[in-house]
């Protein structure tokens, strides 16, 4: 830069000229015109040239951008490697795990495993979806039934145990546990209807003695059913020696229209007709016997006239006459044709034929139903015959 007054070279730095020392003015050492066509010269210029590296600036910017990339893609192997070795560890995790559910969830012997496990931490719930589990891959198995049926007792639901129980006879049907098990909840109950036809299909001898004290015998008739022509007479007893209720008009003994039968008593059906007579024993539990219905018709028929012998005729010596009739009845006569009644004379002994003629008229009664046979009549002569 030279002063504008003497024009002399002025030193870099120096405010004042050292020759004329007039003040410096600082003005930019460049054309303007020059600066502009230099700046389109860069501009339109592909590259700008290094020297010192034999490359364009862009072209060492391009370098630089490259290193880095190269840079960051190693530095991010090591963690692209990290992942893809997390990613392939959860998969085979999440792999076993669908595996070891899969094989769970087949598994009889891990679903009882688990029910017991929930079940002695009080969750009944889970226990319960556990053994149905269990039951779903072993249908005919009765110790995850009595387990499951356990769990509903605790939550006092007998109906679903009961059904339980059920099942196991089904597939058991000698299984004493079961039949204990559903004997114990009808008693609860006092459910003892429930209780017999539980009975009902039994045959072994060891599991009916599981409903000894809850089997009731019938009461026994002394008298078979059927149609009598007599007035009867009727006794009850009981094999085991347990109370005895009964009723004639064809009412329920076993309810509060039940008459309490005792030793010395007697059912007397002294009446001509039809008679329903129900009994039934109750043990000392309260436990009732089936109902023994008998039926009894009493069709009495009269006596058949009496036999005489002889039966009239002429006569002309002395001569007695005998007069039979059906046991249990007597024999009433008179000789002068009138007809006799319970007042006349009885029949005891045979009869000496009075002499003249006479009508022997007789009547046969039932002692019991005092029904009679009606009056019956023979004709007697006797005359004495006369010396020679």
């Amino acid at each position: 830069m030279n002063c504008e007054r003497c024009g002399a070279r002025l030193k870099e730095g120096c405010l004042y000229c050292s020759s004329c020392g007039k003040e410096v003015q600082i003005v930019p050492d460049y054309n303007v015109e020059e600066e502009y066509l230099s700046t389109i010269l860069k501009e339109s210029s592909a590259e700008s040239f290094d020297p010192g590296t034999g490359q364009t600036e862009e072209k060492k910017q391009e370098t630089k951008t490259e290193k880095k990339k190269k840079k960051k893609r190693t530095e991010l192997i090591p963690v692209i490697a990290v992942c893809v070795l997390l990613a392939a560890g959860i998969t085979a995790g999440v792999s076993y795990k669908l595996y070891i559910d899969d094989r769970n969830a087949n598994s009889y012997e891990y679903q009882v495993a688990m029910a017991e496990q929930v079940w002695s931490d009080q969750n009944f719930e889970d226990a319960v979806q556990y053994y149905q589990s269990a039951l779903a891959l072993k249908p005919d198995d009765l110790s995850a039934r009595f387990a499951l049926a356990d769990i509903y007792m605790t939550k006092k639901d007998e109906k679903s145990a009961l059904h339980l129980y059920q099942e196991i006879l089904e597939l058991d049907d000698a299984n004493k546990d079961a039949y204990r098990k559903m004997i114990a909840i009808y008693e609860s109950r006092k459910d003892y209807d429930s209780i017999k036809e539980l009975s009902a299909n039994v045959m072994d001898l060891e599991i009916l003695e599981l409903f000894r004290d809850y089997i009731v015998t019938e009461p026994v008739f002394s008298m078979e059913a059927g149609t009598y022509d007599d007035y009867i007479t009727i006794t009850l007893y009981s094999e085991d020696g347990d109370d005895i209720f009964y009723t004639t008009d064809g009412k329920s003994p076993d309810s509060e229209y039940g008459i309490l039968y005792k030793e010395e008593d007697e059912i007397s059906l002294e009446e001509a007709g039809d008679y329903v007579i129900k009994a039934v024993c109750r043990n000392e539990q309260g436990i009732y016997s089936d109902v023994e219905t008998a039926e009894y018709t009493i069709d009495l028929k009269a006596p058949e006239h009496a036999k005489i012998s002889p039966n009239g005729g002429r006569f002309e010596e002395e001569t007695f006459v005998t007069i039979t009739a059906e046991a249990g009845c007597s024999i009433y006569y008179t000789w002068d044709g009138a007809d006799p009644t319970t007042s006349s004379e009885r029949y005891t002994q045979a009869l000496l034929v009075p002499e003249g003629n006479h009508i022997l008229s007789v009547l046969v009664v039932n002692n019991k139903t005092q029904l009679d046979s009606g009056v019956y009549r023979a004709n007697f002569i006797y005359y004495q015959s006369m010396p020679g």
